[in-house]
């Protein structure tokens, strides 16, 4: 993360898991995408590669996009409101 947001990217892409979500915390790619979004670069992380098995969804810190695949025929809606300030 350091590096990207040296080169002052606008996007980090992020698709990786440890195989058991951490606390965000104390997740290194929670904590480097902090620093990524303090400094107005969106992180987009996978939700994991784990699998369909309950506690594996990872990557859910609140200031990051996490993003999945499903196979079921629900909605998880999110709201945000966009606005400058």
């Amino acid at each position: 993360f350091d590096d990207a947001i040296a080169d002052g990217v606008d996007i980090i892409s992020v698709s990786f898991g440890s195989g058991w979500p951490e606390d965000y915390l104390n997740d290194p790619t929670a904590i480097g995408s902090f620093h990524a979004m303090t400094n107005g670069i969106l992180t987009s992380n996978s939700a994991g590669n784990t699998g369909p098995y309950p506690v594996t969804i990872e990557n859910y810190a609140p200031w990051t996009l996490t993003v999945a695949a499903s196979s079921i025929d629900r909605k998880f809606v999110a709201r945000m409101e966009l606005g400058n300030g």
